[in-house]
């Protein structure tokens, strides 16, 4: 009987040390997980809707709180130092669920570039307006105060209304953070 205590308080001493050795390798390592994988899933889009910078914008990244349940990643674009813009995520719905479009925006609040990140819409068909460097040229040049709609300053991709319309909800709901994310990363 003794020997059977004595193996078990041995076994829950190994299991409670190795819960908190994983525990702390897993916290020491948090912030170079993410970065990794920013750097890989974010990083071409970066690329894509800036012209050009010079500083490592996932490294600089800034967390904003928008709400008590949301918080964004912001990429800071600078070039000799100075803020030259700030690219971001937007969510629109589409067929598929949610569509997230990487937003570029100079610091007068024009649209710089975008770049669909992540979606679930039906190949050939939705993937027709991520895929368009034609109809995402066309957000180019808006900025803040832009109405952005399907039908009026943007034209669909025909087949693929539903999409173009996700992508159109996503940057407008990114240009109306815009004024708040800017004063943020400005701090």
């Amino acid at each position: 009987m003794r020997e059977i205590v004595k193996l078990i308080v041995v076994l829950t001493a190994f299991c409670v040390c190795s819960a908190f050795s994983l525990a702390f390798v897993k916290e020491a390592t948090k912030e170079k997980i993410e970065y990794q994988k920013l750097k890989i899933l974010v990083a071409p889009a970066v690329k894509a809707v800036f012209p050009s910078y010079d500083n490592d914008p996932i490294l600089e990244r800034v967390k904003v709180k928008l709400s008590e349940k949301e918080v964004i990643n912001v990429f800071p674009a600078k070039k000799a130092g100075s803020l030259i813009g700030i690219a971001y995520e937007g969510i629109g719905s589409g067929h598929g669920g949610a569509v997230e479009v990487l937003v570029g925006i100079d610091l007068n609040g024009k649209i710089l570039g975008i770049k669909v990140v992540k979606h679930g819409e039906t190949p050939g068909i939705g993937t027709k307006a991520v895929e368009s460097q034609e109809f995402l040229n066309q957000f180019k040049g808006k900025g803040v105060g832009s109405k952005l709609t399907v039908g009026g300053d943007i034209v669909a991709v025909s087949g693929a209304t539903e999409t173009s319309a996700a992508i159109t909800e996503a940057v407008r709901k990114a240009i109306e953070i815009f004024p708040k994310l800017k004063e943020e990363v400005r701090g």
